[in-house]
């Protein structure tokens, strides 16, 4: 019994000891940015390197809240996230339902063909994209660029909103319409309740994909009005020069949405996932 017990805590230590490297090699590169945020451009190739400032300053942030094109870049992949996880969510969870509710020939093969479609690098989407876009007058604009992004996140948003939709018994929507409840109450008293974990996490997942997108971004939108923080980054360099001070800060602050977002549905985002995994 004794062996026993030695054996469960050497293994409880082995686990606590990878999941503690695994969080300080996730940790170590951010606190890095975050230092390199806060030095002068004469401490940031000093040699041996500083974790910690000699001189902390926040004149990089200054430069790139006041002096950059970040904060409208901000507010153009804020709308353009926002409108993808809208449409992901609106087009994803009604195509999910159909597929986990409705029997039709070719429903198993039309599910495997969007899950294929994922593996498909962006390279081959960029240029037909373009031409589609271009056509219709919606190259650099934000629809445009949410419309290329909803093309990204939409297949997985499907197949995840398949999974969740199987997981809740037809037996319940059947029970709630011999009540009395019409096909609209039960998508709101019943469905959506149960579903605001998978909500939570399909939403996260295409925001996240959107926000943090580079490849569309960069052939289809030009101007300062269209352009997202990927896309803004690029103005700390140059082919000579990388201003890594500036480009640090304005790497915190991007993430700095993406973690208070993740923050705030926590609990949801882990048990949508946990939810999605179950059934597919």
């Amino acid at each position: 019994m004794n062996r026993k017990k030695l054996n469960g805590k050497i293994l409880n230590g082995i686990i606590y000891l990878v999941l503690f490297l695994a969080l300080l090699l996730t940790l170590l590169p951010i606190g890095w940015v975050f230092s390199t945020s806060m030095k002068k451009g004469s401490e940031i190739f000093a040699k041996p390197p500083r974790w910690i400032p000699l001189s902390p300053t926040l004149e990089n942030y200054k430069d790139v809240l006041f002096g950059s094109s970040i904060p409208n870049a901000f507010k153009n992949s804020f709308l353009v996230g926002i409108m993808t996880t809208f449409a992901a969510l609106l087009l994803g969870g009604s195509a999910g339902y159909a597929f986990a509710r409705f029997k039709f020939r070719g429903n198993r093969l039309l599910s495997l063909f969007m899950l294929i479609s994922q593996m498909l690098p962006l390279t081959v989407l960029m240029i037909p994209m373009y031409y589609m876009e271009n056509a219709v007058g919606m190259v650099d604009t934000k629809i445009g660029l949410a419309a290329a992004h909803l093309v990204i996140s939409l297949p997985l948003v499907t197949w995840m909103a398949k999974g969740y939709f199987k997981g809740i018994p037809k037996e319940v929507e059947e029970a709630a319409i011999v009540d009395g409840c019409s096909t609209m109450q039960v998508l709101l008293r019943i469905l959506l309740p149960l579903l605001k974990p998978a909500l939570a996490a399909t939403g996260i997942y295409a925001f996240i994909s959107s926000w943090n997108e580079f490849a569309l971004a960069n052939v289809l939108t030009r101007s300062p009005q269209s352009i997202t923080v990927p896309i803004a980054l690029n103005e700390f360099s140059s082919f000579f020069k990388v201003d890594w001070g500036d480009t640090m800060a304005a790497a915190m602050l991007i993430t700095i949405p993406i973690v208070a977002a993740f923050m705030l549905v926590q609990k949801q985002f882990v048990e949508g996932l946990a939810s999605g995994a179950v059934k597919g």
